[in-house]
């Protein structure tokens, strides 16, 4: 085995432990109230990258179908549609297929919400929709003064957004250096 796919290999190993780990502290900061799962966007992104060989009519129905299993009125059907989608693709484009079963349930658990956060929660991910919130925040500003003026505004949107998410205090210490 050549130096660069050891190296791949063990980076591998570092991003699973890394994702491991990031769960874990989302679960320790939230608790179990936090639904986390995978972007729908990315997942497909991935999927379709990992699609070839086919002409581009025939991608482009391949497409479609993947984007149908994240239509389903529930996690059950939603299931039920990927293995569908599975059975009909699975001889001509396993690696895409594989892709699309790998961690599915993590692109479905906002299943279990109501009402319109529902959509909300559904096409993004945590870190996305935190960078949304400060982007709007921040587009309310135009400009700072200083850095110091753009540390303390990430400040107070943080300490917002962790009120918000029901957490009496900051959890992780998110300090402001000293001036």
């Amino acid at each position: 085995m050549g130096p660069q796919r050891e190296a791949g290999k063990r980076a591998a190993g570092h991003r699973a432990r890394w994702d491991e780990g990031l769960e874990q502290a989302l679960d320790y900061v939230y608790g179990s109230a936090l639904i986390q799962h995978r972007c729908i966007f990315h997942k497909l992104r991935n999927v379709s990258d990992k699609c070839v060989g086919l002409a581009r009519e025939d991608k482009k129905q391949f497409l479609e179908q993947a984007r149908t299993v994240y239509q389903a009125q529930n996690a059950q059907e939603a299931q039920e549609e990927l293995a569908a989608f599975a059975e009909q693709w699975r001889a001509t484009q396993p690696q895409a297929v594989a892709t699309f079963e790998h961690e599915f349930e993590q692109t479905i658990r906002y299943y279990v919400l109501k009402g319109s956060v529902r959509e909300v929660v559904r096409t993004t991910s945590l870190l996305e929709r935190t960078n949304r919130e400060l982007r709007r925040k921040f587009r309310q500003v135009v400009c700072f003064s200083s850095p110091r003026g753009a540390e303390v505004a990430v400040y107070i949107q943080v300490t917002r957004l962790n009120a918000e998410s029901g957490q009496g205090e900051l959890v992780g210490g998110f300090f402001l250096p000293c001036a």
